[in-house]
């Protein structure tokens, strides 16, 4: 990379940086009276599953399909719910 190419990514980092702020007071409000409207659009209760192992489970289905894709092999399709049967 050359001295000018450099330099215009040093900037554009320093100018990432220069624009970080530290939360409000304001910005906390309004996340806590998000958190409060959803929590009354669903009756009180929280969210059944985590977000974390639903994209887990969501990656897991997509690399099963690349996969399936890839081999020609395919199989049960990863979108496809699982029978009560099949989850026991």
């Amino acid at each position: 990379m050359d001295e000018q190419n450099q330099n215009l990514v040093g900037n554009e980092t320093n100018t990432s940086i220069q624009r970080r702020r530290p939360i409000t007071h304001e910005a906390l409000e309004r996340l806590r009276k998000l958190r409060e409207e959803i929590i009354k659009d669903r009756g009180g209760k929280p969210f059944e599953e985590d977000s974390t192992e639903i994209l887990r489970k969501e990656r897991e289905k997509r690399t099963e399909q690349l996969m399936q894709a890839a081999t020609g092999q395919y199989g049960k399709d990863p979108y496809e719910e699982d029978t009560p049967e099949e989850q026991a």
